[in-house]
């Protein structure tokens, strides 16, 4: 097993914590907007203003999960966290895509 110093430790922390901010804050993002726009979609709005009122409200949301993830305790509760919502996210997504048999 490789031994890491204190430095290079707090380093691959940071390095992980700024992949889960960009990346997994970006996918979770993604996949809130594609179920935010198939929902007000599915309530009733017209599907052109259903994908600019979520993509609209994207902004808001990928930095609200992006100050979520820096605030968490370490990178791995960061990760863990974005992985927990975003799996029920995509559920969601699955259920509400239009020709979805469920």
């Amino acid at each position: 097993m490789i031994s890491l110093s204190p430095s290079a430790r707090r380093r691959w922390s940071v390095l992980s914590r700024i992949l889960a901010v960009t990346l997994g804050a970006y996918a979770l993002t993604s996949l809130v907007t594609v179920a935010l726009s198939l929902l007000l979609a599915r309530i009733g709005m017209d599907r052109v203003e259903a994908v600019t009122a979520a993509t609209l409200a994207s902004f808001a949301i990928f930095a609200l999960i992006a100050m979520m993830s820096f605030h968490a305790r370490s990178a791995a509760r960061a990760w863990a966290w974005l992985l927990s919502v975003s799996v029920p996210t995509g559920l969601i997504v699955l259920l509400l895509m239009p020709g979805m048999k469920g």
